[in-house]
């Protein structure tokens, strides 16, 4: 044995001798040549390469990279994306991020032999794994492990855990990827060296907040973004977590669960904090401003700001959103390194304080969408880092500040929807650094300077919405850059300047709803070769061109020349072969349309408006496209057009006749439907019910047959006008489908049957119309537990109703108890009732009997009500008196009795009241309104006396009897001078007026 030992060390000794030569003279390092790769190891790796480049997406052009270069035979430590340990030579570090790689990693891969693994990092590849394998728990040594966006599916495995040494967990980005509660819990039990935890889109609904109350003190950067935490377990999220000491980066947006901020004691050295799109988060209390080192801040709460806030010296971004109220401390001009201020869209008051002009490295200011007040502070002269100022949608009063234009740098400024006032600076240094002005929705007054259109860096520019008057004289405009001007909507006077034609830079012009008068030869208009969108509608412009014409504008995409006395359409369209919107409308164009205007925006055209003209007819309809055409208020002629083509069809007020073709049906969907006013006959096809509606008017034809049984396909109707045609049968009960209606009307018909309470089910029913048709019978209980919740007018007038006044019914009227006003809205499109009464109760001209049900009172939000032309009886109820907003009552031709409650004092903005015709006795109540009302509100009620009257109270003296005319049998088609028939001007409950559309119609 000592004759071996000695013969090992012998030969040994020069083979040492020369590793150690080329470990000190070789290029290659000392790990790669000393220690070779295990072979396992290295088969390890070639086998995971051949699966990674046998893969599917790897035949179809995917080359993985990095693992090209791994070859059989070589060391596998000198191979892209591995590193091994510099001793044993063990494969302890794999990057292959961001290589393109695409297989299946599952329990069989040989990855899992490489247990010396301390960093893997696999993420932005593409991997087929339905879950991530159980025995990643056997990689014991990994101390950094990433696999976020991977396309991971399935359950992180409760195994993961077992990975103890584990520092960095990165799964985040991978949005089919699940965590459960346990799983949680064991990793927050094992896993008490993390330092980095990255979930972010991971699925943790099923997580507990509070299962990570003892994260690792370690901890150092936490994102949980979008991992709907808290979603089935509701719960706080751990305080705690926002004091670990050594806490520096924590993001939990996007998760609905509660979220505090601690009240004391933070003193983390955190630099990120990112808590927005939770279901409450708290608000910051004054330790916040014990963060010294906090560089970010994106957070959605509530509460004030406190002073502290001015402690955090080295915050760059300050962004806050939610419902934080209070004014700005005026400790935020201490943040001397903050670059980014965002407090838009929350209830912040007051006014801003000066300090803001101390924060030199600011370049983001958005204040917008909020309650403050007084005059924006003139403090941005120091200001020389701001890029973008947005301080719209407040309150903000008083003038524009000057130091604002005095800026050099390039800046974005919005000041719109404010309160401002006085002019406009008259003179604007050419160097004013303003690359984008909207300080539209203002009062300001005033010219529009001149200086505006001569700066080198301004491209947008808009005044729109104010009550400028003019324009000083016509300007240079040499070095202007500007693509958009709006001065639309003003109080502009005089003729167009010339100067605004040579702006030839311009995409868009809109001048529309001015005052602006004068002959406008519109080949000025030529010069702009690069506009695309023109409104000069709503002036008193005549526009005029020279024939023939020999310009185009190819590039137009939106065209509105409303009100602008044409007499023909314009030829300069001719060539515009991209245009998007055309609108002619209110002009006096006479006639046929022109083929040649058929031809404009063949596959490009969506909206053409020539509404309000003279047209007589149209060839054809070629736009594919169309989807908006509005042709109402026109002389058109002959039946309906056998194809429109598109989805929102305004052709009321011509003279179409005939029937609906039923080719009118073969289209996929229409969303509006409007026919209303024409002379259009027959049956209504049963296939309008399959076109996917949301608006249907076909009032005020002559369509008669009973309404469609079905509606098939109703369920987006909000919008059934049905009135002033010859229908009759019943209500079909297939108006149930139509979950979302909330506008029925069919008055002035032939309907009859009983009411049809079951409509009570439908949820956003507002608006009811059955008056002067054939309905019969009492209103009884309907079936619905709540009916009508919506309800805003409910019109029956004019029918044979008979029974007591539905006083079930009236108890749950909600919305006629909260709301002040109405609106209907539906697919984009708002469509508001107009109205001078919007909320109604109209009941009059029936057979009802009974009582005034005292529970009428509670409808605190009716405007109108009308219970004339019955035979009710009994007192008038004294709870009449919380209607306070009131402004129409009409009991009168009844059979009422008693004294006038004295209660109806409270309506103070009661304008018309009418009570004639009754039994009524005693003293008229006097003061307030009552005291404009004039004899006719109370003629026929021999028993009272007092003011208006000339019938002394506790005298013997009587009135004349009453004319004929205001008899009980007059008919409620006539309307009354009081009555609250739809006719009635003087309460303005006109049909046309409360239920004119605003849809061009």
């Amino acid at each position: 044995m000592g004759m071996l030992a000695w013969l090992f060390q012998f030969l040994s000794f020069p083979l040492s001798i020369l590793l150690l030569s080329q470990a000190l003279f070789s290029p290659l390092s000392f790990t790669s040549s000393l220690h070779l790769c295990p072979p396992y190891q290295s088969l390890a790796l070639l086998q995971f390469k051949n699966i990674m480049s046998s893969s599917d997406c790897s035949l179809n052009g995917f080359q993985p990279r990095k693992i090209q270069s791994w070859k059989e035979g070589s060391d596998c430590c000198l191979w892209d994306g591995v590193s091994c340990d510099n001793v044993t030579g063990n494969v302890n570090s794999l990057d292959l991020a961001e290589c393109s790689l695409c297989g299946t990693i599952d329990s069989n891969s040989t990855l899992f032999l490489l247990s010396h693994l301390q960093r893997l990092d696999l993420a932005y590849n593409d991997f087929y794994i339905p879950e991530i394998p159980s025995k990643i728990s056997g990689l014991a040594s990994l101390t950094h492990l990433n696999l976020s966006n991977s396309y991971l599916s399935g359950s992180v495995p409760e195994e993961i855990s077992h990975l103890s040494k584990l520092v960095s967990l990165d799964l985040s980005k991978n949005y089919d990827l699940s965590m459960d509660n346990s799983a949680m819990k064991r990793l927050v039990q094992n896993m008490t060296k993390l330092r980095v935890i990255l979930l972010a889109g991971v699925n943790m609904s099923e997580v507990a907040p509070h299962s990570l109350l003892n994260l690792s003190s370690s901890l150092t950067t936490l994102d949980l973004d979008f991992c709907h935490l808290g979603e089935n377990h509701g719960w706080e999220f751990p305080v705690n977590i926002f004091q670990l000491s050594n806490l520096q980066w924590i993001r939990l947006s996007s998760n609905p669960m509660i979220v505090h901020f601690p009240k004391s004691n933070w003193t983390s050295p955190l630099k990120f904090l990112e808590v927005v799109a939770t279901r409450s988060t708290g608000s910051f209390h004054n330790c916040i401003g014990d963060l010294q080192f906090l560089e970010h801040i994106d957070v959605e709460g509530t509460g004030e700001l406190p002073n502290s806030i001015g402690n955090l010296v080295s915050l760059k971004t300050l962004n806050l959103f939610g419902n934080f109220t209070g004014s700005i401390p005026a400790s935020i001009g201490n943040l001397t390194q903050i670059s980014e201020i965002d407090f838009s869209n929350n209830n912040f008051r007051g006014e801003l304080p000066l300090s803001l002009g101390r924060l030199q490295n600011l370049m983001d200011l958005d204040l917008a969408s909020n309650d403050f007040i007084g005059h924006i502070p003139n403090a941005f002269t120091d200001l020389t880092k701001l890029a973008r100022i947005n301080l719209g949608f407040n309150s903000f009063y008083g003038p524009l500040p000057l130091s604002l234009f005095n800026l050099t740098q390039p800046v974005v400024v919005d000041f719109a929807n404010n309160q401002l006032k006085g002019p406009i600076p008259s003179y604007i240094k050419s160097q004013a650094g303003l690359v984008s002005l909207d300080i539209s929705h203002n009062f300001l007054k005033g010219s529009v300077p001149s200086s505006l259109f001569a700066l080198p860096l301004l491209n947008h520019l808009d005044l729109s919405y104010n009550r400028l008057d003019g324009f000083n004289f016509d300007f240079q405009v040499n070095s202007s850059q500007l693509v958009d001007v709006d001065i639309s909507n003003n109080k502009l006077h005089g003729q167009i300047p010339r100067s605004l034609f040579e702006l030839v830079h311009l995409n868009h012009l809109s001048l529309s709803s001015n005052n602006m008068s004068g002959s406008l030869d519109l080949e000025m208009i030529s010069k702009l070769k690069n506009l695309s969108s023109l409104n000069l509608s709503y002036n008193s412009l005549a526009l005029s061109s020279r024939s023939p014409v020999n310009y185009t504008f190819p590039m137009f995409k939106s065209l509105s020349l409303s009100s602008c006395s044409l007499t023909e359409f314009p030829v300069f369209l001719g060539d515009s072969k991209f245009v998007k919107e055309i609108d002619l409308s209110d002009n006096k164009i006479h006639g046929q349309v022109p083929e040649w205007f058929l031809g404009l925006g063949d596959g490009s055209l969506i909206s053409l408006n020539l509404s309000h003209n003279f047209l007589t007819s149209f060839s054809h309809f070629p736009w594919n496209r169309l989807q908006i055409l509005d042709l109402h208020s026109n002389l058109l002629q002959g039946p309906l057009p056998a194809v429109l083509p598109s989805t929102n069809l305004f052709l009321s007020m011509n003279e179409l006749s005939g029937e609906i073709p039923a080719s009118f049906c073969n289209r996929s969907s229409v969303d509006t439907l409007d026919l209303s006013y024409n002379n259009l006959n027959g049956p209504i096809p049963q296939c309008l019910g399959n076109l996917g509606l949301s608006v249907l008017n076909l009032r005020m034809n002559n369509f008669c047959g009973a309404i469609p049984v079905e509606f098939g396909d109703c369920g987006y109707l909000a919008i059934l006008r049905l009135s002033g045609n010859k229908l009759e049968g019943l209500l079909p009960r297939s108006l149930l489908n139509c979950t979302n209606l909330e506008v029925l009307d069919v008055g002035n018909n032939k309907i009859n049957g009983e009411f049809p309470h079951w409509l009570g089910s439908l949820p956003k029913l507002q608006v009811l119309i059955l008056r002067s048709n054939k309905f019969q019978g009492p209103i009884a209980n309907p079936r619905t537990k709540f009916p009508f919740p919506m309800f805003q007018i409910m019109d029956v007038a004019g029918n044979e109703f008979t029974g007591p006044l539905p006083a079930f019914y009236f108890k749950n009227f909600k919305a006629m108890m909260t709301l002040d006003h109405m609106k209907v809205t539906m697919k984009g499109l708002d469509i508001e009732l107009v109205r001078i009464l919007s909320i109604l109760i109209d009941f009059s001209n029936n057979n009802f009997s009974g009582e005034i049900p005292a529970n009428i009172g509670k409808l605190k939000s009716l405007k109108g009500l009308n219970f004339s032309h019955n035979k009710l009886e009994g007192h008038i109820p004294s709870t009449m008196g919380s209607l306070t907003n009131l402004e129409g009552l009409d009991l009168s031709s009844n059979r009422l009795a008693g004294k006038i409650p004295e209660e109806l004092l409270d309506i103070t903005s009661l304008e018309v009241l009418n009570l004639s015709h009754n039994e009524l006795e005693g003293h008229i109540p006097e003061g307030r309104q009552f005291n404009t009302f004039s004899n006719d509100s109370y003629i026929g009620n021999l028993g009272l006396c007092g003011v208006p009257l000339s019938k002394k109270c506790n005298t013997t003296e009587t009135q004349p009897p009453p004319p004929p005319s205001f008899l009980r049998e007059q008919n409620v088609s006539s309307g009354s001078k009081f009555g609250f028939g739809w006719k009635v001007v003087a309460l303005g409950f006109g049909c046309g007026v409360i239920f004119g559309m605003i849809m061009g119609c």
